[in-house]
């Protein structure tokens, strides 16, 4: 082509300035600025999106990295828990543990001394209150025993006695257990009702009238040191106060070794009490018109309550008491082998479980270490009345239910003792059963017997009474009478 014909074309693509009316050019103004503006706007929408899915390829990976984080945390948090001895109450247990604390139990007096109704709660502040005014250092108060298992047990049958409190202290000196002992009396003697005579109550004075024993154990070999005080109840419910400074072994089987701190919730009831007295002074001064605010709500609420599993595992040992296993370690380590407590057990319904330890050896491994610890008649005599009557009370058919069952485990699984030792304890079981089968059968009448004529021989027999509602038979073991009764008996 031409040069004649490329300006043509150029004049017709493009026409003349003449030619272009004002909107003309204004379209082709706007027309050239978007070709140009087109093409920054898309390197910055991809420049845009490439951030946006870098931003989120490393939020991705971050979430990926916080569950992995999580999951390895959980997965180890769950395998400690199994392992972990702590953990903490829920609310159900609070409100069962405040039970225990608010409910009044009295502690009797010998002679004219009178009953005592001690709070557990207001008496372990008024103690740790005199301990701190002495400079008596203690770490924490804890409850143990039945009482801890039973704020945390599902079975509402359970039952415990005694109130075990352990007041973890400094028992390095005499001096300081004596002052522990004098405190301990002096906060007994404020609880004695203000009509009574206070004068000339010293605390000598006091532990004999209200106190049921006093032990003060110091063993260097097995790094022991503690010290009891048992404040006397007439049916069996003791407080036992426990001051342990050094113990090797807190506990016997699994299902008692949970020991709760108390300390949160004494200072909640201290908080409580403190507020109530000053609500109490603005009512007396403003004449009753007072009210209290509602920004001091949060007084009122529980704290956060730890316990302690001696046992090892929380878990395993709760799971234990719910399912009413016996299970325990090294029992030849526990001072008279845990024979009775587990003859106790067993009455209630609980039975071994293999924890790599088969019955039949656990109950050699008891025997041996009861009267390794009790060699002498009178000491078994001491101790297995001493329990009975701080276990049993006045329940002389359980007291005799658990005599038989003491019987048979000492039958079977004595191996340590010669045949004539081991037949002066079962002479002596039997003796203890015969006086409590009798005075069930002759005095109280507890069985209730429907057959014909039913004589009691005077010779160790099987006697097969039919006693109950349920269509039953039950097999009786009826011991002989002691020589008194068969007198009394002639007298009469």
């Amino acid at each position: 082509m031409s040069s004649t014909d490329d300006s043509y074309s150029m004049t017709c693509s493009l026409p003349s300035s003449l030619e272009q009316t004002p909107l003309s050019s204004l379209s082709a103004a706007s027309s050239y600025s978007s070709l140009v503006n087109c093409d920054e706007t898309i390197s910055i929408q991809h420049d845009q999106q490439q951030e946006q899915q870098q931003h989120i390829e490393r939020k991705i990976k971050t979430n990926d990295m916080k569950s992995d984080t999580n999951n390895k945390m959980t997965n180890g948090y769950n395998n400690i828990n199994k392992r972990s001895p702590h953990s903490t109450l829920l609310h159900r247990h609070v409100n069962k543990l405040c039970s225990i604390l608010e409910q009044p139990i009295e502690i009797h007096g010998q002679g004219s001394f009178p009953a005592l109704n001690i709070v557990p709660k207001d008496f372990l502040i008024e103690l740790r209150r005199a301990f701190h005014v002495n400079q008596i250092d203690i770490k924490n108060i804890r409850l143990n025993g039945g009482a801890a298992s039973y704020v945390l047990t599902n079975d509402k049958s359970f039952s415990y006695t005694d109130i075990d409190f352990v007041f973890r202290c400094d028992l390095s000196s005499e001096t300081i257990w004596t002052q522990i002992k004098t405190i301990v009396c002096e906060c007994l003697s404020q609880q004695i009702p203000s009509t009574s005579s206070q004068l000339s109550l010293s605390p000598i004075i006091i532990q004999a009238a209200y106190v049921e024993k006093i032990v003060r154990v110091i063993n260097p070999s097995n790094n022991d040191s503690w010290a009891l005080i048992s404040l006397y109840n007439i049916n069996g419910q003791n407080i036992e106060l426990k001051f342990v400074d050094r113990m090797k072994r807190q506990f016997q089987f699994s299902v008692d070794s949970f020991q709760i701190l108390i300390d949160p919730l004494l200072d909640y009831y201290d908080r409580i009490s403190k507020y109530q007295q000053q609500i109490n002074k603005k009512q007396q001064y403003y004449q009753n018109d007072y009210r209290s605010s509602k920004n001091n709500r949060y007084i009122y609420r529980y704290p956060i309550i730890s316990v302690e599993c001696l046992y090892g595992s929380f878990d395993a040992a709760l799971t234990h008491l719910n399912r009413r296993h016996i299970v325990t370690t090294s029992p030849e380590g526990i001072h008279g082998g845990g024979l009775l407590k587990y003859c106790l057990l067993l009455t209630r319904g609980y039975r071994p479980y293999d924890n790599g330890i088969s019955s039949w050896q656990l109950e050699k491994l008891m025997c041996s270490r009861f009267f390794i610890d009790f060699a002498d008649i009178n000491e078994q005599e001491y101790k297995l009345l001493s329990y009975l009557s701080s276990h049993f009370a006045n329940d002389d058919s359980a007291k005799y239910r658990y005599l038989l069952q003491l019987s048979t485990i000492i039958e079977r699984s004595t191996v340590c003792l010669m045949a004539h030792e081991r037949n002066l304890t079962l002479t002596l079981i039997t003796q203890l059963a015969t006086d409590y089968y009798y005075r069930l059968y002759d005095e109280y009448n507890t069985y209730n017997i429907t057959t014909a004529e039913v004589t009691v021989p005077n010779s160790i027999t099987i006697d097969v009474i039919y006693h109950n509602e349920l269509d039953e038979w039950k097999s009786l073991y009826t011991p002989s009478k002691s020589q008194s009764q068969l007198q009394q008996e002639e007298e009469n």
